[in-house]
């Protein structure tokens, strides 16, 4: 034990030691993506946002040379001790000098999507981060992986491959990474990016350094550790073909060593199926099951082609009789002994194990039913790979069903899918892996449909779920052979999707038309009055007329040049009205040539109501600026009824009225305005007008008030769980916080005309200042960057998390597999 203790302290400490120049090229790797990233894109905002991320990003390479190798082997000497504690063995002879108190042993735990529904938006981020992060690494160093874990665990003195226990995890790698991103002292965006554009490198490094840990440990002569199976079998399994039931006939599977499936039938390990094996795995062995789901579910397993022995096929032989003979009100522990769960009895708890209706679902809305399904294709089973794929998917289920995001129904036909997914993991056992498999997406694209809809029995809901419900009664009913079934229903439901679809994304297209026309004119029109602020004839200028030049003018000016067909320098001559007006309004100037003045007033005033039209100004708007540029011309005037120098003198003398006093030196600065100006027909067609009227509202400014008509299960939908009139305001950086980081399909509730309706974020301007969420029927509701944080600090507006179900539900069983007893 010494010896091996001294050479895994000597392996760990040499990986520690190589991981500085780890960090170091995955940071390079990193800096270059970014600015290949940044030379490419077209957006100003997204280019320099990437140039911000790789400039700040160089700054922390130094510092991440040093502590990144320090932390990583600090929790390398954690993870041993905690590892030797788990196994049983001493811990003595692994103890560092010092505890550390990162123990690293949970790789799904805070890498996954679990519990995301109820933290605060920046863990949210964060977690989502990290889940990508290590999903864009595991890929990298699987097959290395897998031989590093037999070598390391015979250094920690484990008879059996422990890959749960090695300390040289990828996730270690990972998580010390994502602490150090998320301890930079940037922007939440920024470290995003970052996370994003290490991954790549981080994988392709960690293969390198694991396959040169290997090949020392090899020179070393360490031999690796085994998985716990048996060399040969008790007895050779007769042919499942023989002796088969009718009932395992109507379960719509046909076994792989029939002629017809020997040329197509292949787990992931290679060897074709129906080719004898060469060892046979003990399933009935519980602690030999566990270990086995472990590798399987988080490397692929390097075993599953292995057979089964006799012992396995007796325990299910049992298992199938004992189910067929209950009574129809089976319990859970019957289907599984120690694993007690009560059938559903609440209107929003779902079980896998529990009963659903049989009128919708039919046969297999009974549990006994599906647990005799899958009992008699667990005795079908030839492969290690497929035993443990039909647990993976009743696990599987188990977490979909109990996602609390989704609506009941849905669950519910999550739960009645079972029976035609354990189908399909007879024949692709690990299809839940691959992200674009028909089997998973089918999943979750009805998943991510529902978060259209917030309650369940609204007649739209109905009209999406009737389609869902055929879809999945009829895959039940038919043999699945491969992934074309599957692939058939999905078509079939997204052609109808985007059928119904093809009306509110016209509507969605003419309203996105507008807004981005809108933030285009307000980007070129602050241009302009930047422009304009620099001239150097502004001095004396009355701040009414530099306030009209740099918004409202400024507008009509850009609006020419976009609608523009000829490339014109000065389209409709809006550029030559500005000095026109600069001229005519100092006094000191025009009281000397008031013929000239007299003469430009009719032109002038045309012009600017042809910009005005143009804009679709309403003439109430810019009333006073006409009435406060009459009072400036009022002199001059003057001068033509009186014609008298005295008059002309006195006239000259008359002082400006206070509010035409000249522009002081802040009024000369143009600035950006806060959001894009939209005429009030594009606002009621974006549907602006609704929002608006929610912000006014008593509960936009006053105690926080629950409208009436929550949403269906809004409490675990929301990340609001208290609601009430004691229920405080969210927090002005909170609200920003939230806003920001909403991105396009997202969904919200959003309370509006006195009911809570579901939406989905479709567009956001380029600078933040303009979104538009789409309800039901293309309903659009825009809204202000203000507006938005407004109605989220009044609990009117509630993100919705809804990502990935199936990946989220994926997480929580790598983390229950790396918690399973020794």
């Amino acid at each position: 034990m010494t010896l091996q203790a001294d050479a895994l302290q000597s392996c760990l400490q040499k990986t520690a030691k190589a991981a500085r120049f780890l960090i170091e090229r995955c940071v390079d790797d990193a800096v270059a993506a970014l600015q290949v990233a940044e030379a490419q894109t077209m957006r100003v905002a997204d280019r320099d946002e990437l140039g911000r991320a790789w400039r700040e990003l160089l700054k922390y390479k130094p510092a991440w040379s040093v502590q990144y190798p320090l932390d990583l082997l600090a929790s390398f000497k954690a993870n041993v001790v905690a590892a030797a504690q788990t196994a049983g063995a001493p811990a003595e002879a692994f103890a560092p000098a010092q505890s550390s108190g990162f123990m690293g042993l949970s790789t799904g735990a805070d890498l996954s999507h679990t519990a995301l529904s109820l933290v605060a938006d920046a863990e949210v981020s964060q977690a989502i981060e990290s889940s990508r992060l290590l999903q864009q690494v595991l890929p990298s160093v699987e097959h290395i992986l897998a031989e590093l874990n037999t070598l390391i665990s015979t250094l920690q003195g484990f008879p059996n491959v422990r890959p749960e226990l090695n300390p040289l995890r990828p996730d270690v790698f990972s998580e010390r990474l994502r602490k150090l991103v998320f301890k930079a002292a940037v922007e939440p965006a920024i470290a995003s990016l970052w996370i994003r554009y290490l991954a790549p490198p981080l994988g392709r490094e960690l293969k390198r350094l694991f396959e040169g840990v290997v090949r020392q440990l090899e020179r070393d002569n360490v031999r690796g550790a085994i998985y716990r199976v048996l060399p040969t079998p008790d007895s050779a399994p007769r042919s499942r073909t023989q002796g088969r039931d009718d009932e395992g006939a109507a379960s719509g599977f046909e076994p792989w060593d029939r002629d017809t499936d020997r040329s197509q039938s292949a787990d992931l390990s290679g060897e074709p199926a129906a080719r004898p094996p060469s060892q046979y795995a003990d399933l009935s062995d519980r602690a030999i099951r566990d270990e086995l789901f472990q590798a399987f579910l988080l490397q692929g397993g390097n075993n599953t082609h292995h057979g089964l022995t006799t012992s396995y096929y007796e325990t299910v032989e049992k298992e199938l009789l004992a189910l067929q003979s209950a009574p129809e009100s089976i319990s859970a522990e019957l289907a599984e002994p120690g694993a007690a769960a009560p059938l559903a009895t609440s209107q929003l708890l779902v079980e896998e194990r529990g009963e659903l209706n049989s009128q919708i679902w039919g046969r297999y809305a009974h549990f006994r039913e599906r647990a005799v399904m899958r009992t008699q294709l667990e005795k079908e089973a030839l492969r290690v790979s497929q035993v443990l794929g039909l647990e993976v998917v009743r696990k599987l289920v188990s977490q979909v069903a109990q996602d609390p995001r989704l609506l009941v129904p849905v669950r519910q036909a999550i739960v009645a899918l079972e029976p035609s997914l354990l189908r399909l993991a007879m024949v692709d056992p690990r299809f839940f892996s691959d992200e674009g498999h028909a089997g998973r997406r089918l999943m979750e694209r009805v998943a991510q449909r529902s978060f259209k809809y917030n309650d369940a029995f609204s007649p739209e809901f109905q009209a999406f779920f009737e389609p869902v419900t055929r879809a999945v009664n009829a895959l039940n009913g038919q043999t699945i052979q491969n992934t074309q079934r599957f692939d058939s229903a999905l078509a079939a439901l997204e052609f109808n999707w985007d059928r119904q679809d093809q009306h509110e994304v016209e509507n969605r297209n003419s309203v996105l038309q507008v807004l981005r026309f809108a933030e285009e004119r307000q980007t070129q029109a602050d241009q302009i009055a930047l422009t304009l602020s620099t001239r150097s004839d502004l001095k004396k200028v009355p701040g009414l007329v530099l306030d009209f030049l740099f918004d409202t003018w400024a507008l009509a000016m850009a609006h020419a040049r976009l609608i523009d067909t000829r490339n014109q320098i000065d389209p409709m001559g809006f550029g030559s009205v500005v000095p026109d007006l600069i001229w005519s309004v100092k006094q000191d100037v025009t009281l000397k040539q008031p013929a000239k003045l007299i003469k430009m007033i009719p032109g002038l005033l045309g012009q600017l109501h042809a910009g005005l039209e143009l804009l679709g100004r309403e003439p109430h708007t810019s009333e006073a600026f006409f009435e406060g540029l009459m009072d400036l011309h009022r002199p001059v005037l003057k001068l033509r009824r009186v014609k008298s120098r005295r008059d002309a003198q006195e006239s000259g003398a008359m002082p400006l009225a206070p509010e035409q006093l000249a522009a002081t030196l802040e009024q000369r600065r143009a600035k950006a305005a806060a959001s894009p100006w939209l005429r009030r027909n594009d606002l009621e067609a974006a549907g602006f007008e609704d929002t608006l009227r929610t912000v006014s509202g008593e509960n936009a400014t006053g105690p926080v008030i629950e409208p009436p008509g929550a949403p269906a299960e809004t409490p675990t939908n929301s990340p609001d769980l208290a609601f009430g009139a004691s229920s405080p305001a969210i927090a002005q950086t909170e609200a920003e916080q939230i806003l920001r980081s909403l991105q396009a399909g997202d969904w919200v509730d959003l309370y509006s005309r006195r009911h809570w309706l579901r939406a989905q974020l479709i567009w956001v301007s380029d600078k933040g200042l303009l979104f538009m969420f789409v309800s039901h029927g293309g309903q659009p509701h825009s809204m202000t960057k203000r507006s938005g944080e407004r109605l989220i600090q009044a609990h009117l507006l509630r993100p919705i998390v809804s990502y990935g179900v199936v990946a989220q539900a994926l997480g929580k069983l790598v983390k229950g597999a790396l918690s399973l007893p020794p």
